[in-house]
């Protein structure tokens, strides 16, 4: 019974280090076949096998490169870390040239549309407005010029039809001096004609009507003193009457005089207006002008560091996923190396050495 019970046992104990040698080999086989890490570290066991050399140092060798492999992931890690850094400062610098650029087209922008424009439109009206000055400025001087030969005309008729008045006056008084002749049939005809001619002169003055009908009464009289004093006052009267004509015409051609100096001084100073609103509207032209064209240059500008932007990111998001595709296969491949690491401290690893070399 005690036999049969050893001998079980001794089976058993058979099958069991079958077992484990078996799943040593299927770990083995697989560290293999995973990745050429694995298969690396397991040639480097079969090469260590077959040279019989010590455990420990295939240990020693396996432990160096698993930390080899995490020197290299530091050092990508890092490496990724340092060109991040570069693309951060990169892009804020970028970013920062777009603002500005953002900046400087909304400003400009607006200058253009409230400030430079409507400046201009108050200048375009202002010399509109200059020039309708200067338009009325000329008609006043056509219309003044116009009412004062006008004037002049009607006044210089005036004077004369008063001096025709005087000079008729003047051959009546001679005719009265026919009367102390007695010789009144000789004096009445000529001297009716005259009075006639004389009504007919100053008809258009009222204050002289009375007179010149009471001379008209008497002419047929002998009272040549009445008469005459009567053609004394009349002529007197006319002469006064010329005299103010004169001088009203000197004071209107004054007034016209003073009236052109006034106009002409006026027209002097819408020119100057003009010149300086000309002047003006050129000016606020080149500087819209040049505000368009810094506008243009700075979208320009936007546009080129928008692509800059957009460069630096395409640019950055391929170093990312190289990176990423890097740390991903070393971290298998650490991984991969922590197996072989941890297989090589197992038991089922020696008795897979030992059982390659009793072959």
């Amino acid at each position: 019974m005690q036999k049969t019970i050893l001998a079980l046992l001794i089976v058993m104990c058979t099958a069991l280090q079958v077992q484990e040698l078996q799943q040593a080999h299927k770990q083995f086989d697989k560290l293999s076949q995973d990745s050429p890490v694995g298969k690396f570290l397991m040639d480097l066991a079969q090469i260590h096998a077959e040279v019989q050399g010590p455990l420990d140092d295939l240990k020693e060798t396996i432990e160096k490169f698993y930390e080899n492999l995490q020197d290299s992931i530091s050092q990508l890690d890092g490496e990724f870390q340092s060109k991040q850094a570069i693309h951060l400062k990169v892009l804020q610098n970028y970013e920062s040239n777009q603002q500005d650029a953002q900046i400087d087209i909304a400003q400009s922008q607006d200058q253009l549309d409230n400030v430079l424009s409507r400046n201009k439109e108050n200048i375009e009206k202002r010399l509109k407005q200059i020039q309708q000055n200067i338009n009325d400025n000329r008609s006043n001087i056509q219309r003044d010029k116009l009412q004062r030969n006008q004037q002049r005309d009607q006044n210089v008729e005036h004077i004369h039809e008063h001096q025709q008045a005087t000079t008729s006056i003047d051959e009546a008084l001679s005719l009265v001096q026919g009367l102390s002749n007695g010789n009144i049939a000789f004096v009445e005809a000529p001297m009716k004609k005259t009075l006639d001619y004389i009504k007919q002169k100053v008809n258009s003055k009222e204050e002289y009507a009375p007179l010149v009908d009471a001379l008209i009464s008497l002419s047929g009289t002998q009272d040549t003193k009445q008469i005459k004093e009567m053609l004394n006052k009349l002529r007197n009267q006319i002469v006064d009457s010329m005299i103010q004509l004169t001088s009203d015409e000197n004071d209107a051609q004054k007034m016209f005089d003073d009236r052109q100096k006034q106009l002409d001084s006026e027209f002097s100073e819408f020119q100057n207006q003009v010149n300086q609103a000309t002047y003006d509207l050129a000016s606020i032209s080149a500087r819209i002008d040049q505000e368009k064209e810094f506008t243009k240059q700075r979208k320009s500008d936007l546009d080129m560091y928008n692509s800059q932007i957009e460069m630096e990111n395409n640019n950055f998001a391929a170093i990312t996923g190289l990176y990423n595709e890097i740390r991903s296969v070393r971290l298998k491949e650490l991984k991969i190396a922590e197996d072989a690491k941890n297989f090589a401290y197992s038991s089922q690893f020696r008795e897979l050495l030992q059982s390659k070399l009793n072959k």
